[in-house]
């Protein structure tokens, strides 16, 4: 594999949860999101004051517990997956690892622990497919943006979806 191939493929990784998480009912981007030239980047989401208010639901970190909280953030967390996944199927010199996931998976599945609902992520990998083909224009732009510049702030990417309409 190419760096820029691992670049890309690690671009949509991260486009996946940042666009899912900016579409999350309760979660928002607190850290920059990033990816770099061997294929591995981060992001980190974190709940909202002002979403989780809007929802009725606690605003307290015990909210994670809340089965809707969990059942968002776990899909937050397939979505990386899912948004490699969507765009292989667009450009065969992608090549999704599933094994790469494995902590956003171990991760979603201690989350869904917590709130007592079942650790089969099936239907939020389900739910994280169809929000990104939902929104796939959205998703390339953010990885386009990532691949060129390595690294956005969530601001710039709230800006860069806000821009084209998207809101949470």
């Amino acid at each position: 594999m190419t760096t820029m191939t691992a670049t890309r493929e690690a671009a949509f990784h991260q486009a996946g949860h940042a666009v899912a998480t900016h579409l999350s009912r309760f979660h928002v981007l607190v850290q920059p999101v990033s990816v770099d030239p061997y294929g591995t980047g981060e992001w980190t989401a974190g709940l909202s004051r002002r979403k989780l208010e809007a929802a009725d639901k606690i605003v307290d970190p015990a909210a994670r517990a809340d089965p809707e909280v969990a059942t968002s953030i776990a899909t937050i967390l397939c979505a990386g997956l899912s948004s490699e996944l969507i765009a292989a199927s667009k450009d065969a010199a992608l090549d999704p690892d599933p094994a790469r996931s494995s902590g956003d998976f171990a991760l979603a599945r201690q989350e869904l622990r917590l709130s007592g609902l079942p650790e089969d992520l099936g239907p939020h990998e389900s739910s994280a497919a169809a929000l990104l083909a939902a929104h796939w224009a959205d998703v390339e732009r953010i990885a386009d943006a990532l691949c060129t510049t390595g690294r956005l702030e969530p601001r710039e990417i709230t800006d860069l979806l806000r821009s084209t309409g998207l809101r949470h």
